[in-house]
């Protein structure tokens, strides 16, 4: 099941489960303090909680368990108080017209391949098509362990710049 944060009834709860995956699927795993590892962990899913939170949607197993998590952004553009947050956020600012939103998934490594960030994925994208955004983005590393998954689930405009990797996904 697929639910959005804001219609969850324990927001902590759900925020620790974020934060828990988070960690497991980050590369980065040492930090100098628990308040750099909480800076890191803000960085990457702060902005989508506090600004975005329709937008931030989680996986539930059978028994309620949450096994993974979208955050999203339905205007890239509008939200350039990202670029003061996410390093390299403006790189492919000429992209953002065509593909307006942009997420970030996670799956709990138990829960991999088997559809669940597919899922996500998928039904952000309709909700973006719904609101009529032409299409989505992520930007990832050139040589990341996603790549091969997001180009399955239809990101399939692709531009490098240094290491970085722009995907997009045409959504009409």
């Amino acid at each position: 099941m697929l639910v959005r944060l804001s219609a969850l009834p324990d927001h902590g709860a759900a925020l620790a489960a974020l934060e828990d995956i988070f960690f497991l699927s980050t590369l980065r795993k040492d930090f100098a303090s628990a308040e750099e590892r909480t800076a890191f962990l803000r960085t990457w899913t702060g902005w989508y909680v506090e600004r975005a939170p329709d937008d931030v949607w989680f996986a539930l197993a059978e028994d309620g368990t949450i096994i993974g998590y979208l955050t999203g952004c339905k205007d890239s553009a509008g939200a350039l108080d990202l670029a003061r947050i996410i390093p390299k956020y403006e790189v492919f600012a000429d992209h953002f017209a065509s593909f307006p939103a942009h997420l970030h998934v996670n799956v709990w490594p138990g829960f991999r391949d088997r559809g669940v960030g597919r899922a996500l994925v998928d039904r952000f994208a309709e909700d973006c098509r719904a609101d009529g955004l032409p299409g989505l983005h992520l930007v990832t590393g050139v040589f990341a362990r996603n790549v091969s998954f997001y180009q399955r689930a239809g990101f399939t405009a692709a531009t490098q710049r240094g290491a970085l990797l722009f995907l997009g996904r045409r959504l009409d």
